[in-house]
């Protein structure tokens, strides 16, 4: 079966050996060396906070890093983050799974620990428009061990029925409830693949996915993800439209960074999204009023 029409199936698909060892090992080593020993603050996908690092009993990074592709303050460490994202090799794969000629990285995190990620879909927070041809990536950056938490997916969410469009204003909790509910219903479903240095998962924005618990501290699980949408679609996710975005450019594939660094400023800025985030309807005045800003901001 070409990847296409396993991925068009199953909502995803793996491709092995597609990331080079000598990019991977320039990542970590720089890694190590400027972002685990930093005292900065951090965006963490797993708390929406600026945080210093947490370090556990082994040295792993218990809290994860959002945006990674465009730090500021460490840009030799984002240089070669793009030179992963941004790789002939990977691009090509997304070519073949989609048919699309050119991709928008739009999100990237990495991981260092597991941070056990409850299950989801990518949708509620990032997405084409129209919905449901946003393509992720998890990247392997080591030999994951079952017992450091392997990522999952759940093939046969992606022909199921929303979980949300029949009720107007569901709250993100009760959405994720619903899924929690779909997740331990299913567990035949799971599939969270041995995956080893330089392997990728490739999965759909309608695929539900997390990470399996940690059954053993000692093991890092040091991974990347990346989220990326065909050019020819705009972005936004379930509820809104960024036709706004401005996008910058590396080796001819455009990036955007949606979470700043760190100031004051934007950390009072994501503590009231937070603190909105559970109340429909205050999140949706503040997305109305966001877009309003940034649209007033790119003209």
């Amino acid at each position: 079966m070409q990847p296409v029409e396993y991925y068009q199936e199953n909502g995803y698909v793996i491709f092995r050996n597609l990331i080079s060892i000598d990019l991977i090992d320039q990542l970590l080593e720089r890694y190590s060396k400027e972002i685990v020993p930093s005292c900065y603050p951090f965006f963490r996908q797993n708390t929406n906070r600026y945080e210093v690092n947490r370090l556990n009993e082994f040295g792993y990074v218990e809290q994860s890093f959002l945006d990674i592709h465009d730090y500021d303050k460490f840009p030799e460490f984002s240089n070669i983050a793009k030179e992963i994202y941004c790789s002939n090799s990977l691009q090509d794969a997304l070519r073949q799974i989609t048919g699309s000629h050119s991709f928008n990285l739009m999100q990237t995190m990495l991981f260092d620990a597991n941070t056990e990620t409850r299950p989801h879909q990518d949708w509620w927070y990032l997405d084409t428009v129209p919905n449901g041809n946003l393509i992720a990536a998890w990247i392997a950056l080591e030999d994951i061990d079952e017992r450091a938490g392997r990522f999952y997916v759940m093939p046969n969410s992606i022909h199921n029925p929303d979980f949300h469009t029949d009720t107007p204003n569901l709250s993100h909790s009760e959405w994720l409830q619903r899924i929690q509910i779909y997740f331990e219903a299913n567990q035949e479903d799971i599939t969270a693949p041995n995956l080893q240095k330089g392997d990728v998962l490739f999965w759909n924005s309608k695929t539900i996915h997390g990470a399996l618990p940690t059954r053993d501290r000692c093991y890092s699980r040091k991974s990347l993800t990346a989220h990326y949408i065909p050019s020819e679609y705009k972005f936004g996710n379930l509820f809104t439209v960024k036709d706004y975005i401005a996008y910058q450019t590396y080796k001819g594939v455009n990036f955007y960074r949606n979470q700043p660094d760190y100031s004051f400023a934007n950390a009072v800025k994501y503590k009231i999204k937070n603190l909105a985030y559970n109340s429909p309807a205050l999140l949706k005045l503040m997305r109305k009023l966001q877009l309003g800003i940034a649209k007033t901001n790119y003209k």
